[in-house]
């Protein structure tokens, strides 16, 4: 019988592209949405940013609701789902390649949200840089926000990082095995992080505040460590941390390609440059 040739990185990078497109448009998608439901309009949509038009003063509004509409919803919500996703992961059997979505899913959110608080705490840049400004006439409250944020988000990041090793191993057979762990991570995380990056960069390359010189340039080079968490899943698989004595082997990535998947990826990743990239205006 013909040995099936092993293309299942064809797969990881489909699931990956579709894994982008669900998260990170989805980011703004909750900024736009917030701002509606607080009674503002926004001039345009994009699939990195939101312009809104701030037709009543932020400033009078309640703590919670002044941190939610200039920024904070999103990556509240990307903490959020990816917690849930990992519940999920963790009590329901699902098909190989569901799970793979569902771990690389569930692995961008906790980093966009989780990695937000963590930046936003520390470098005081994005969405919660932004948050910060409207909080101008209480310096004390935004300092202890602040604290709050670098310690939350640095937590969950490292327990992001373990959580992505301990999802791996559903897929390795061997787990005293070092060349097989590497290449199961590398699959299941290299490949997002390369690819988110990439999809990045090609939205970047069509987004008018970025080709106006609007977007801070010290913004553009810590937005891409949303990604740097499958960075470090795949080093803590491979090389940090200790394989458990347990195999927890369940699943094996399809070997076959899913083309199908893998054009609805590319139909996802060209809006998401082409269309979102430059923008979708709304008054």
């Amino acid at each position: 019988m013909e040995k099936t040739k092993d293309l299942s990185i064809i797969n990881c990078v489909a699931s990956a592209l579709i894994v982008y497109f669900c998260t990170i448009p989805l980011h703004e998608l909750i900024h736009l949405a917030t701002f509606y439901i607080y009674g503002d309009k926004c001039y345009y949509f994009t699939s990195f940013n939101v312009k809104n038009m701030e037709l009543f003063d932020y400033t009078t509004l309640p703590t919670f609701h002044r941190i939610m509409v200039t920024g904070g919803s999103a990556s509240i919500l990307n903490a959020i789902i990816g917690i849930v996703l990992f519940v999920i992961l963790l009590k329901v059997k699902m098909s190989p390649m569901l799970r793979l979505f569902m771990i690389q899913y569930m692995g961008l959110h906790m980093n966009v949200g989780l990695g937000y608080f963590m930046n936003g705490g520390m470098v005081g840049l994005g969405d919660w840089g932004n948050v910060f400004s409207y909080f101008k006439d209480s310096p004390g409250f935004v300092t202890t926000l602040r604290v709050i944020l670098t310690i939350v988000g640095f937590a969950g990041a490292i327990a992001m990082f373990f959580i992505l090793n301990y999802m791996a191993y559903y897929f390795i057979k061997d787990p005293s095995d070092k060349k097989e762990r590497r290449i199961v991570a590398a699959k299941l995380y290299l490949t997002t992080f390369f690819t988110g990056l990439l999809a990045l960069l090609a939205s970047y390359s069509q987004n008018p505040a970025i080709r106006s010189g609007a977007m801070s340039k010290t913004t553009l080079f810590v937005s891409p460590f949303m990604f740097i968490g499958f960075f470090w899943g795949f080093m803590f698989v491979g090389f940090f941390v200790k394989p458990p004595k347990e195999n927890r082997f369940l699943y094996e990535i399809p070997k076959k390609p899913n083309y199908i998947l893998l054009a609805i990826g590319i139909i996802m990743l060209l809006i998401s440059t082409f269309v979102l990239g430059p923008g979708v205006y709304l008054n």
